[in-house]
């Protein structure tokens, strides 16, 4: 591992290396904070997992809590793009949640964090800033652009009846995560209970 340590280089990384780092230092962190727990987890551990060192992470991320938040959003990420700007429609949207929030990863975090939350309430906050807060945003702009103002209320139910039942189960460890196939299912059951279409997509942005 000791080889993998930011090796001296001539003149500043390219843009490539520096999200290759990112993206490794994302990566393996997460296997240590969920190995280890938040509190658990030194700057020094997640430097050597990494394959930098702690400078490398106060420079890219400030400390600890930021470089737990970057994955945080590294992983809920690819949701709460502009929506309908290709022609998605609300299950594929809705599904992409589904199969996000039930990932193995995500549902780690989640029980991470309600660990750790008495000791770090700003992890709570953060991991519901960058999953839950992201996702209903991105539900309120599709069916705003799609339906009306009128929609926007419908967002969070919309949610909750994404995540269900099997939310709390996965949180519990008594059921697996959800295929891409599971996910379309679940997504087009909640659509249908509040009524949508699942199969319409968002009107394209006006010009």
């Amino acid at each position: 591992m000791g080889a993998e340590l930011d090796e001296p280089r001539r003149g500043r990384p390219t843009t490539a290396q520096r999200e290759e780092r990112r993206r490794r230092m994302l990566d393996r962190s997460l296997q240590i904070f969920l190995e280890r727990g938040y509190q658990g987890s030194t700057l020094e551990e997640l430097a050597r997992a990494s394959g930098v060192t702690k400078r490398t992470i106060y420079t890219d991320y400030g400390d600890k809590e930021g470089l737990f938040a970057a994955m945080v959003e590294s992983l809920a990420g690819g949701i709460s793009h502009e929506p309908g700007t290709d022609g998605e429609t609300l299950q594929a949207l809705s599904a992409r949640i589904v199969f996000r929030i039930h990932s193995d990863e995500l549902v780690g975090l989640h029980r991470l964090v309600i660990a750790e939350s008495p000791r770090f309430p700003e992890l709570a906050r953060t991991f519901h800033a960058q999953t839950d807060v992201r996702h209903i945003s991105a539900l309120r702009a599709y069916l705003v652009r799609q339906y009306g103002e009128d929609a926007a209320r419908l967002a969070s139910a919309l949610f909750s009846l994404l995540l269900g039942e099997r939310h709390r189960q996965r949180l519990l460890g008594v059921r697996s995560a959800a295929t891409q196939d599971e996910a379309e299912r679940i997504a087009a059951e909640a659509i249908a209970q509040l009524g949508f279409a699942s199969g319409e997509a968002a009107a394209p942005p006006a010009d």
